[in-house]
């Protein structure tokens, strides 16, 4: 299972913009906010990451991803 860090990592930043364009998420909260578990997006928030990913992110992933980043600070 992709974490959202690794599917971010592994897009060019063309392709990082078109996701973030696609999911309505601004490049800069993504990149300092998300991809490093600052802060929790809304549950619209990820069905639009999903959606954007092509199906490469899932709920689930993305659901572990920010409470596994809770439960280490």
């Amino acid at each position: 299972m992709i974490t959202l860090y690794d599917f971010w990592r592994g897009l060019d930043k063309d392709q990082r913009i078109k996701f973030c364009e696609t999911a309505k998420i601004s490049y800069g909260y993504m990149e300092s906010h998300l991809i490093h578990g600052r802060k929790k997006p809304s549950m619209e928030t990820v069905q639009k990451m999903v959606d954007a990913s092509n199906k490469q992110l899932t709920h689930e992933s993305i659901f572990d991803f920010f409470l596994n980043k809770s439960s280490v600070a």
